[in-house]
């Protein structure tokens, strides 16, 4: 069955695009949802309300067919052989020819020569072209013992003339045999007798056998007697010859008409069987049809699911990159406001971390250590015990002497002018702290 192509009609085709677009506009807004976005306006972006199936016809290259010429009539064998043909004989008119359809491959034989081959053992019904190579040109005979016609039957069904065989021969590059073209000598002399007509006339006429002469004997005039006994006799045997001439005449226009019935008979059968044969194939190729369509429409369908399915997929993945590339930034930008927040604390803070892991000297070289008494903060002189206001420094780096610090009670013992104003330094250190806080 030659290929066929497959259309989709324009309710399938609009059927499969709302489809498609009804999954894609689901998949999206169920991302919306999943990922903090909006599904419409990613409908919108994507144009996925003006979703279109295109129809297309398959384009379908052509393969050149290899033209094949032949003759204007059959022509006989003439001991040639074919590589490019199929090597099997066909009946040819009973010429017992090459076939001539072109052979694929390695294959013997060609498609149909090959099925009548595998029903026989492997052999077409009338033999190959070696086979006929193998013997003489008019001396092969067939598988089933058949033996081809002279060339000249041939010649007179299709009403041609040596001289014609010859210039279509020449047109191929045939040398036709010249006892191809003789007549043979039963065509020149008619048709021989045969041993049938030999028979029967050794055996007598056929039909029914003659009656036995009756004689009449008249009593009287012996010449009256003898003509009427004569005229007797004539009319018997003119009667005899009469039925023995038209019975085979009767006989043969009652097989006449049996022949028509039968020939007619067989043609009635033959027509039904084509008729059905017909149909059945008919039949068939409507339901092989169908089946396709339905393949066809069921493949695109899927293709379109597939589709739909990975533009989904994307915009899932877009969706997971704009939320990661969101996350980010947010990240970022809560990093770099704690670290200004940082910074900006640092640079409030006094170098009080300098003061306490390192010795601070004054221009006498004295070293100094920041002590916490009573939740205040002192710098206290390693070497004399002289308590220096923590607040002056830190703000004014000014040394202000408060008092001493006695290391048998871990008290500072504040020199009385100083006093009142270490209480008062004592209030804006607190609040100082809380700032800090």
């Amino acid at each position: 069955m030659s290929s066929m192509s497959i259309y989709l009609s324009e309710e399938v085709s609009r059927q499969i695009a709302n489809a498609a677009r009804e999954l894609a506009q689901k998949a999206i807004m169920e991302c919306g949802s999943r990922y903090n976005f909006n599904g419409e306006e990613a409908i919108r972006a994507l144009n996925l309300e003006n979703v279109k199936v295109e129809r297309r016809r398959p384009v379908v290259e052509k393969k050149p067919r290899e033209v094949i010429t032949r003759p204007a009539f059959p022509l006989p064998y003439n001991g040639e052989l074919n590589e490019a043909c199929c090597l099997a004989l066909r009946q040819n008119n009973g010429l017992y020819t090459q076939c001539q359809a072109i052979r694929k491959g390695d294959a013997s034989f060609c498609k149909g020569c090959q099925v009548v081959a595998d029903k026989n053992e492997g052999m077409p019904e009338y033999g190959t072209i070696q086979q006929r190579q193998a013997v003489g040109v008019f001396e092969y005979v067939d598988p089933k013992g058949r033996k081809p016609v002279h060339y000249t039957k041939v010649m007179k069904k299709y009403k041609v003339s040596p001289e014609q065989v010859l210039e279509e021969a020449g047109k191929f590059n045939i040398n036709i045999i010249a006892e191809h073209l003789a007549m043979i000598e039963s065509e020149k002399r008619g048709r021989p007798a045969s041993k049938k007509e030999k028979n029967s006339e050794a055996k007598g006429p056929k039909g029914r056998p003659k009656k036995s002469k009756k004689v009449l004997e008249i009593s009287g005039d012996n010449e009256v007697s003898d003509l009427f006994a004569a005229m007797v006799l004539d009319a018997s045997e003119d009667s005899d010859d009469e039925s023995v001439a038209t019975m085979p005449a009767k006989k043969s226009v009652v097989s006449e008409e049996e022949k028509a019935l039968k020939e007619a008979k067989k043609a009635e059968d033959k027509a039904l069987k084509e008729a059905q044969r017909l149909k059945e194939k008919a039949e068939k190729e409507a339901k092989l049809a169908a089946e396709k369509v339905d393949r066809e429409a069921k493949k695109e369908a899927e293709r379109l699911e597939r589709e739909a399915k990975k533009a989904a997929l994307e915009l899932e993945k877009a969706a997971k990159e704009a939320q990661r590339l969101k996350e980010k930034e947010e990240k970022e930008a809560k990093k770099k406001a704690s670290e200004e927040k940082k910074a900006a604390k640092e640079s409030k803070k006094p170098a009080v971390a300098a003061a306490s892991s390192k010795a601070e000297e004054e221009e006498e070289g004295e070293r100094v250590d920041t002590v916490k008494i009573d939740g205040k903060k002192y710098l206290v002189s390693t070497k004399t015990g002289i308590v220096y206001d923590y607040s002056e420094w830190k703000h004014n780096q000014e040394q202000v002497v408060l008092g001493k610090y006695n290391k048998d009670t871990q008290k500072i013992e504040f020199n009385q002018a100083e006093e009142s104003e270490s209480e008062s330094s004592d209030s804006e250190e607190e609040e100082e702290e809380y700032e800090e806080a």
